[in-house]
């Protein structure tokens, strides 16, 4: 574990920003040549007393740049155990966010040792103050949850072992916390949850999480939560199947964010729902031409056993609407359609109103997580029509389009301002970038966060 500390000096290994419009003369312009250093983002070279980390032009610094660069920059100090680091002025927290995620890594399954981050840390950062270091950390501690849990096997982070899970986060941080059992879940008619939960041997949980500094109307978060994704019937090829221990990254999300309400001292009060199963083909799974019927009454023909994350998030969506909250938003990994259109960096928003997907837009801008609107045309909503029941959950045949049928089946279940947002493609990163090690990425926590803590439009 790092100390971080403030201070005016320091006595550990120097660090020093470097700009490519003018780079520092305390390393000599020839071995900077030499090693190809010429102070661009993300770049880093060490000296004998210094080490130099790149941020680009220094007139177009910002905090999405000191991000990349601290991030980078944890990566190549591993070892030292006492940095000196100079801050940028005002830009600490991105910093302070960059080198915490950068640095990250899941040894807990390692037997190989390596080497470590460093010991203590001096911030030279003679505009800051503590609070806005302790945000960072709060910041960056509910993104390395989010990883955490997203980086569990399978056979570890169950169902019951996420809700589990769920109660030990909300005892530490001040939330209150419900857990239903499937028992519980049966009686409170959650048809869409079940009916995923059949084909599994570990039985199904819904969590609810609540953060009340007041009583006002609540935002309520959904994430979806299949903590292993086999496909059920529609059983997925074994290179699909590799990263499906992640189909909770929405839950994760959620989780995760929730836990830095309290320690932020968020104002708003805010509802979190988490709908918990394995999708799996072992016990009784649902069959293709099932019907399910949700919370609401809505009837669900089934057509394919592998869209099955629109089933347990409609359930809780309803859930949600039931408290009169002032807003819904939802995260899930739920289509590979939006990864197709967006790529690995930027995720999807879609909703039903303008000011607060606007909202969500600018708070994912703030956070360094980057999203982009795509349409719920009401033209496509004959698409979902059954013959049999009152919806598809899925268009067989049809290619084109599906991250928005998708987000137009969510749509149903929903009569307060809503939004989703798919995290399919920026749920797990192929490439070490940034802040952004190979692996999970907890996108979308640090939007949730400045979204919920900065409130909704009015």
């Amino acid at each position: 574990m790092t100390e971080w500390r403030l201070a005016s000096a320091g006595a550990g290994m120097s660090v020093l920003p470097a700009y490519s419009d003018r780079l520092p003369d305390v390393v000599s312009a020839e071995y900077l040549a030499a090693v190809g250093f010429d102070g661009s983002v993300g770049q880093v070279v060490r000296a004998p007393d210094v080490v130099l980390f790149g941020l680009g032009d220094s007139g177009e610094v910002g905090a999405d740049a000191v991000r990349a660069a601290a991030g980078c920059l944890a990566r190549e100090v591993r070892g030292y155990s006492h940095l000196s680091i100079t801050v940028p002025a005002g830009l600490l927290r991105p910093l302070v966010e960059g080198f915490v995620l950068g640095a990250y890594r899941f040894d807990r399954y390692r037997s190989d040792a390596r080497l470590t981050a460093p010991a203590r840390i001096d911030l030279i950062a003679p505009d800051a103050d503590a609070a806005e270091l302790r945000t960072a950390l709060v910041l960056a501690e509910a993104v390395t949850l989010a990883r955490d849990l997203v980086s569990e096997p399978g056979d570890v982070l169950t169902p019951s072992a996420l809700a589990d899970r769920a109660v030990e986060v909300a005892r530490a941080c001040g939330l209150s916390c419900e857990v239903w059992d499937e028992h519980r879940i049966a009686e409170e008619r959650l048809g869409g949850l079940l009916g995923v939960a059949r084909g599994s041997r570990q039985p199904p949980r819904l969590v609810r999480l609540r953060h009340l500094p007041d009583q006002g109307a609540p935002i309520a978060l959904v994430g979806k939560g299949v903590t292993f994704d086999a496909g059920g019937l529609s059983l997925k090829p074994t290179p699909q199947m590799i990263d499906m221990k992640a189909d909770m990254a929405g839950a994760a999300t959620v989780l995760a964010a929730m836990s830095a309400l309290g320690p932020l001292s968020c104002p708003h009060p805010v509802d979190a729902w988490l709908p918990l199963t394995e999708n799996m083909a072992t016990v009784d799974p649902m069959r293709i031409g099932d019907v399910l019927r949700v919370r609401d009454g809505t009837t669900v023909e089934i057509r394919n056993a592998d869209a099955e994350g629109r089933l347990i998030l409609a359930d809780a969506l309803v859930l949600a609407g039931e408290t009169d909250p002032s807003a819904i938003i939802d995260v899930a990994t739920l289509t590979d359609a939006a990864a197709i259109a967006l790529g690995r960096d930027i995720a999807a928003v879609m909703g039903n109103e303008q000011p607060l997907i606007d909202a969500i837009l600018a708070a994912g801008k703030r956070a360094g997580e980057p999203l982009w609107q795509l349409p719920l045309p009401p033209s496509y909503r004959s698409q979902l029509a059954s013959t049999i029941a009152d919806l598809v959950n899925y268009t067989t045949g049809v290619r084109h389009g599906t991250a928005l049928l998708a987000g137009l089946f969510l749509q149903h279940f929903v009569t307060a301002p809503w939004a989703h947002l798919d995290i399919q493609g920026t749920a797990l990163t192929d490439r070490t970038h940034g802040e952004w090690p190979q692996g999970p990425t907890g996108f979308a926590v640090r939007t949730l966060i400045d979204l919920v803590t900065t409130g909704l439009p009015r």
